[in-house]
């Protein structure tokens, strides 16, 4: 999470928009993050690639976000979760979700799913930062759905779900659109993004850590 001495600002509408272009990615290309950011928010913005980049260098020394290199080109990890900002920074509706995919299509060269073949300390960070934007999705759905929170529900069903997944990809799906309609797009989207292993990896993480809520 970001420092924030003094600062009582959060992301400007340009920066949110750039955030929501990763998707439930946690590292992306820059070109992949410009073509999402003009597919996703065309309607309220466009700017050339310079303007873009010097967004990008500024979200940086605010600590939203940090450069590296990914196969040999520039990106970016995104730092920032929703729960930071106070605002949803995943794409709410399937118009933007089909923005986002038709904006990775045009960035082409392979930046797409990260395939690890051991666990490393990155992985296992970019399973802490999913994992806790999942437990919020699930939390927020409880909200909606029936006006409370149950920690102990929160627990139960990222277990179900583990156990699902062990099965198959299919019993996942199943239990989620019987239990937990209201995160059926969100888990699909870090299926598509990192697929069923770290899904499953990341599902175990997050069971670990609220273990102690268990019934």
């Amino acid at each position: 999470m970001p420092e924030s001495e003094g600062k009582t600002e959060g992301p400007t509408p340009f920066e949110l928009d750039i955030m929501r272009s990763f998707g439930w990615a946690v590292v992306e290309t820059e070109k992949a993050l410009y073509q999402r950011y003009l597919n996703l928010s065309a309607a309220r913005s466009l700017i050339p690639t310079k303007v873009f980049r010097t967004h990008l260098r500024e979200m940086e020394a605010k600590g939203y976000v940090s450069s590296l290199k990914l196969h040999g080109k520039n990106a970016y990890r995104r730092l920032l979760i929703g729960k930071d900002v106070g605002k949803e920074i995943h794409p709410q509706v399937p118009l933007d979700e089909m923005r986002l995919a038709l904006g990775s299509l045009k960035a082409k060269p392979k930046f797409g799913k990260k395939i690890r073949s051991r666990v490393t300390s990155e992985v296992v960070e970019d399973t802490d930062v999913v994992g806790q934007e999942i437990q919020n999705a699930l939390e927020n759905w409880m909200l909606r759905d029936s006006g409370r929170i149950s920690k102990g529900a929160v627990h139960a069903h990222v277990a179900n779900m583990m156990a699902a997944l062990q099965e198959s990809k299919e019993e996942l799906f199943e239990y989620v659109r019987i239990e937990v309609p209201g995160l059926l797009a969100d888990l699909g989207q870090v299926l598509q993004v990192y697929g069923p292993d770290f899904l499953l990896l990341t599902l175990r993480v997050t069971e670990h850590s609220i273990r102690k809520y268990k019934f």
